[in-house]
């Protein structure tokens, strides 16, 4: 499901810490002084407790990065990578309707195929309202076998 905002925290912390050291300040008590924050609380920013997104976003600032960038590192981190299980699934789907990916794809609603070609690639991983949508337009197919390869095909 991602990752559990305990592990966040300290990945958040670890990244405050390497920013600092990046920066020339082998000393949090120093960097936390020239900057005017509580080292107290600044020491326990870098251990991943005790800091609210405002506290974040005024250490981020000292270095210059907006609290957008700095998330989407993580945001890049924690996605899973697509599973050879959803390409299997979509491949039997269009074998079974005997349908292009882009017939398939119209009959969905969907205005072209990227969205197929982007799981048979194996970059995406089928979503909850793709399952859905296949499962409406094609209610032989299962919803949680669209989805998870759980249960029965058809």
């Amino acid at each position: 499901m991602g990752i559990e905002l305990n592990e966040l925290q300290q990945k958040i912390g670890a990244e405050l810490k390497s920013m600092r050291l990046l920066a020339g300040f082998s000393s949090y008590e120093v960097f936390a002084d020239k900057n005017n924050l509580s080292k107290i609380q600044y020491f326990k920013m870098e251990k991943g407790t005790n800091f609210t997104l405002k506290s974040l976003d005024r250490i981020l600032k000292i270095h210059d990065i907006s609290i957008i960038n700095f998330f989407h590192k993580f945001d890049k981190e924690t996605k899973t990578p697509a599973n050879i299980e959803c390409v299997e699934r979509i491949t039997m789907l269009l074998d079974s309707l005997q349908q292009s990916k882009l017939v398939f794809s119209k009959s969905l609603g969907l205005s072209n195929a990227n969205q197929i070609n982007a799981i048979l690639s194996g970059r995406n991983n089928i979503s909850a309202k793709l399952a859905y949508q296949i499962e409406k337009v094609y209610p032989q197919f299962k919803f949680s076998w669209i989805l998870n390869g759980e249960g029965e095909m058809v």
